[in-house]
């Protein structure tokens, strides 16, 4: 049977085993706690970093989307960039500092850019809290980018890789100097000479007797003219028989349509391709409305010549019979703007035009 001591000593010993338990809990509520102090800091830490990152980013993208190169009253311009500082407004209960630093001058092709975010985190100490990136802006107008993919607002014609309109025969010469931004083609058509066109909008400009070169004045030693192309291609059993072409129910012309059918050649070889033809027609268009600010434009029936005999047929290739849309080869041209190409006919010797066309003659 335990004595009284025995007893004592053994309340001794469960009272230190309690006194070591809640020291050992609270060690470890100790721990639980400063871990999540810890873990609520560093998502206190990432959320400011994430902020000041855009912050920083918003801020170089700013800076990038100004409007022109040079300064002018209320537009951003590059040679209007500057250094300076801000304290932006955000959803957070944390304060930003922004500084932002450009170097170079405004004639420099590109300026560096560094963006640093400051802000103070708990303890309030802003020397590790910080986030600063760096860009490079070039000196490019905006506008010169944009007209890489697009066309102008201003002509229908899209650009092709030559940067210069679809309309411009492939095969005329790209001018430079003086003569930048037009091209020159020589012309077998009755009136001869080389036709020079402006790039942008495809539309002949002038003619000239002899080619010019980068360094021709074409003002003064070219005739000016204000003219439109029309071409297209022949295939089928007699397109070796055309002549040319003839045209009725025109309107605005200011002469008789300048024409020429020989062998299409290949542009990636030059050889001729077997059975095909193609035609090319100078169309110097007028006045339609006496606006002198809408452009010139021409209208009218294109035929081949010679008309079909027997059992002949001419059939047009076009989208739509009965479509209206110059682009899309109509019966009937109705105030042509611009150049037209693709404007091909298929003539058999007899038989119904196939689908894909409309009959055109007789």
């Amino acid at each position: 049977m335990p004595t009284l001591g025995a007893r004592h000593q053994a309340a001794g010993f469960t009272l230190v085993e309690v006194l070591i338990a809640v020291v050992v809990v609270s060690i470890g509520a100790l721990a639980l706690g400063s871990l999540q102090v810890a873990l609520s800091r560093h998502a206190d830490a990432a959320r400011q970093r994430t902020e000041a990152t855009q912050l920083a980013i918003s801020r170089l993208e700013e800076l990038r989307s100004f409007e022109q190169v040079l300064t002018e009253a209320g537009k951003q311009a590059y040679a209007d960039l500057l250094s300076g500082s801000d304290q932006p407004l955000i959803d957070s209960n944390t304060r930003f500092e922004r500084q932002w630093q450009i170097q170079g001058t405004a004639d420099d092709p590109y300026r560096r850019v560094d963006v640093q975010v400051t802000w103070a985190d708990r303890s309030g100490d802003t020397r590790q809290t910080f986030v600063r990136l760096g860009s490079l802006i070039a000196r490019a107008e905006p506008a010169d980018g944009g007209s890489l993919g697009l066309p102008r607002v201003d002509v229908a014609a899209l650009l092709r890789p030559k940067g210069r309109a679809l309309d411009i025969p492939i095969e005329a010469e790209r001018l430079t100097g003086a003569n930048r931004g037009r091209s020159v083609l020589r012309w077998q058509g009755a009136s001869g000479g080389f036709l020079v066109f402006d790039d942008s909008s495809g539309a002949v400009i002038a003619q000239c007797t002899t080619a010019p070169d980068d360094h021709t004045d074409i003002a003064a030693t070219c005739t000016p003219l204000q003219a439109l192309l029309l071409r297209g291609d022949l295939s089928g059993s007699w397109a070796a028989a055309v002549t040319g072409l003839s045209f009725s129910a025109t309107q605005h012309l200011l002469a008789v349509p300048d024409c020429h059918v020989a062998d299409a050649v290949s542009h990636n070889d030059g050889r001729p391709i077997a059975g095909v033809r193609s035609y090319a027609c100078l169309m110097r268009a007028g006045d339609h409305d006496t606006d002198p600010g809408t452009p010139r434009a021409w209208s009218g029936q294109s035929r081949i010549a010679p008309e079909p005999a027997g059992t002949q047929v001419v059939c047009r290739y076009t989208t739509a019979p009965s479509t209206t849309r110059n682009e899309e080869h109509p019966a009937l041209y109705s105030l042509v703007t611009r150049s037209l190409h693709h404007q091909n006919f298929l003539l058999l010797d007899t038989g119904a035009c196939p689908a894909g066309t409309a009959p055109h003659q007789p």
